[in-house]
């Protein structure tokens, strides 16, 4: 297996797939590449919702509105 399809299982957490078993390095790297990407895109929308929504709230919840959903 390549680099790149051991770094997509690892992302994954699954069992090897036999699809991704036959993927060559390139297609690999691409796939994994498109994963990252995407999981990074769909987290800052997933952000950006939060924040429209907080922002929603008077200034004064905001700071315990976002401790009580994320405990941050």
């Amino acid at each position: 297996m390549s680099d790149a399809t051991t770094v997509l299982l690892a992302e994954l957490g699954g069992e090897p797939a036999d699809v991704l078993s036959r993927l060559t390095q390139d297609e690999a790297v691409t796939v994994l590449t498109l994963y990252q990407t995407t999981r990074q895109r769909r987290r800052t929308d997933l952000d950006r919702a939060i924040d429209d929504i907080l922002g929603f709230l008077p200034r004064l919840v905001r700071i315990p509105a976002r401790k009580i959903m994320f405990g941050k």
